[in-house]
């Protein structure tokens, strides 16, 4: 008699604790998501520190084909654009001397953009996932909704075909980097934050 009384009791211990366990879960699930949508209601994933998730990153967007954007934390301009392999793309980008080096060779906003301000100034949103013979289109979508700033060409996939006149390439090649800018981007490689007027020059 004693014997079964205690193992009821201990059923139910077992199961308030379950209830409870389960309780907290979505407790924290729930204040997840709040604080997911509080930036961009319409990005299915938020990466709010780009640099402590990277991997997280790479791993979550293997192989998927989709539209990505990058924002700013300090002045809320955007940057959209689009891959039918998500995870490659976005490897080019949280590489210091990939945007470096493409930087120096095209005129990039979004590129000098992340170089100025550091990866620790911007978030990077997953808008969606989608098939890759549509991924065109839904990006035109995206563009025209959110209107970035950072897009030099406002028409979606227009860059496959977009070529630099060979003046501005010349232009590019002969670019000097001044002291201040080479050590603007240390700075940025190592995530510091820059003074308003280092960002302004």
């Amino acid at each position: 008699m004693a014997k079964n009384r205690l193992k009821n009791i201990l059923n139910k211990l077992h199961f308030k604790s379950s209830i409870i366990s389960q309780t907290s879960f979505k407790i924290s699930e729930t204040s997840l998501k709040v604080s997911f949508h509080n930036y961009s209601s319409s990005s299915i994933i938020v990466y709010e520190d780009v640099l402590i998730t990277k991997k997280i990153i790479l791993e979550d967007n293997k192989h998927k084909c989709g539209i990505y954007r990058w924002v700013n934390k300090i002045n809320g301009k955007s940057y959209v654009g689009s891959s039918v392999n998500l995870s490659s793309r976005l490897s080019s980008y949280l590489s210091i001397n990939y945007l470096t080096k493409r930087a120096s060779i095209y005129n990039s906003k979004i590129y000098n953009a992340l170089l100025a301000y550091g990866y620790n100034n911007f978030r990077l949103e997953i808008v969606e996932y989608c098939d890759r013979s549509n991924v065109i289109k839904v990006e035109q979508d995206d563009i025209d909704r959110c209107k970035p700033e950072y897009n030099i060409l406002t028409k979606a996939g227009s860059s496959l075909n977009f070529k630099h006149s060979k003046q501005t390439l010349d232009k590019f090649k002969s670019r000097i980097v001044s002291a201040e800018a080479l050590s603007n981007l240390k700075k940025a490689k190592i995530g510091a934050t820059l003074s308003p007027l280092a960002k302004a020059n």
